[in-house]
């Protein structure tokens, strides 16, 4: 597979493997897709839970939580999906 990047993304690219962090550019790329998929399926579960809190709110069974109780809850659910 070849990809063609525009300038910026192949200057990170290039920064990236200067770093020394990643054997060659395949492995750069993907781990990008891996992080982009984790933050979309975060995404999904985060609208999940926002339309089943409005469900909540419009059936008068909300359970009111801090921010640390939500993301804790948040998190929890993340590893089970």
């Amino acid at each position: 597979m070849t990809v063609t990047l525009p300038p910026a993304l192949d200057a990170l690219l290039a920064r990236k493997m200067a770093s020394g962090m990643y054997e060659d550019e395949g492995e750069v790329v993907r781990e990008a897709l891996r992080q982009k998929e984790f933050r979309e399926s975060s995404l999904d579960l985060l609208r999940q839970e926002t339309i089943l809190g409005f469900d909540q709110l419009d059936h008068d069974d909300a359970v009111e939580m801090d921010r640390d109780t939500f993301m804790n809850h948040f998190r929890n659910r993340r590893l089970c999906a």
